[in-house]
């Protein structure tokens, strides 16, 4: 029976030829590429199969190489192929060693000719071990996100227009920090200046909020939106609480729960108050960290402004606080770096949401 994924599409059952590996990913991968290989008319072959002899000089890429599908470059951790020799590609499927991602060979092969090579493409890798028995390799992922990269810069740049309705905002969380009721008043008093940019820019945040939310993670990520502080500690027995895949990290969740249009500390909702602690696999973690950043963005920021408005305070008691937040809002280049912060923050959950896309868009093929 298929299981389902924790963003609401299907796994695929696993072929019954498929050789399953120790890999943290072993079972989505494995379902995905050779249901892709099915299609494109490649076969799984044995050790004992028929080989072809093709010129060496027909091939795209030599013996030794890594290579992978094209279409699947843009996951999380594609499965790669080792050219071997001249008709054959052996599969690497990923694990977790150490918090870091690598990739051990498996017992899988595919057949590899000239006519299939217009779907691969080479990629690069570090040999991190090799035995008679197995090679360990890292793949170098950031020479494979020229693609991502790109998109996230096209979004930030998309979204450079909320810079004037940003800067009120930090100006309110700077006012908000020098006096602890200036939220409270600007609602009770409906100050238009105020709240309708800091509605601008919570809506914006809000939006990408539910683009990396999960709908078979509700109760992780309502666990998620109150507490403040997050920490990851690698290890941990067990499924992953959002897709049942094998758990790697163990998430913390601590800090004050908040109103987060005020920001004044609430008591946390009774059935949440104990949901501080998760197991998790590599995919999952990533995306929760994300989510529990822009669920965040105004406490963190705010936070922030607490830092910079305390160490004004420090190096002069006495100084009024209209100074202090005039030479706040001067310093461009730190309210620049905040901008671009959140900006990336909001890119990275559209390129989230974008790749999930992806993934689905190939699961339904």
């Amino acid at each position: 029976m298929a299981t389902t994924s924790p963003f609401g599409f299907p796994y695929p059952d696993l072929p019954s030829h498929t050789v399953l590996g120790y890999g943290v990913y072993g079972s989505e991968g494995d379902a995905t590429s050779n249901r892709k290989l099915h299609h494109i008319k490649h076969q799984q072959v044995s050790s004992t199969a028929q080989i072809d002899n093709r010129p060496i000089e027909e091939m795209p890429y030599q013996s030794g190489e890594f290579v992978a599908i094209k279409s699947e470059l843009n996951e999380m951790w594609p499965a790669i192929w080792r050219v071997d020799g001249k008709t054959l590609l052996q599969k690497y499927e990923p694990f977790e060693n150490d918090g870091k991602v690598l990739y051990r060979n498996i017992s899988t092969y595919a057949a590899w000719n000239p006519e299939n090579k217009k779907l691969y493409t080479q990629v690069p890798v570090k040999v991190r071990s090799q035995s008679h028995l197995e090679t360990i390799v890292e793949l170098v992922r950031s020479e494979l996100q020229g693609d991502e990269c790109n998109f996230i810069e096209k979004r930030m740049l998309e979204t450079q227009m909320y810079q004037e309705n940003f800067e009120v905002y930090i100006q309110t969380l700077i006012s908000h920090a020098l006096d602890p009721n200036f939220l409270t008043e600007i609602f009770q008093e409906q100050d238009e200046y105020f709240l309708s940019n800091v509605k601008t820019v919570d809506e914006v945040t809000e939006s990408m909020r539910q683009r990396v939310s999960c709908s078979n993670a509700r109760s992780l990520d309502a666990a998620v939106d109150v507490w403040p502080g997050l920490s990851v500690a690698a290890g941990g027995s067990g499924a992953c609480r959002a897709c049942t895949r094998p758990a790697v990290a163990r998430l913390l969740l601590y800090g004050q729960p908040y109103n987060p249009a005020t920001l004044e500390p609430v008591q946390p909702n009774a059935r949440l108050a104990y949901e501080k602690e998760f197991l998790l696999c590599t995919t999952c973690c990533g995306r929760v960290q994300l989510y529990s950043r822009i669920s965040h963005q105004k406490y963190l920021m705010y936070a922030e402004c607490s830092k910079r408005v305390a160490e004004k305070r420090m190096q002069n008691p006495s100084k009024d606080t209209t100074d202090i937040l005039n030479e706040l809002l001067a310093d461009e280049v730190w309210l620049s770096q905040l901008f671009r912060d959140v900006r990336h923050s909001w890119a990275e959950a559209e390129s989230w949401e974008r790749k999930m896309r992806q993934v689905m868009t190939r699961q339904m093929i």
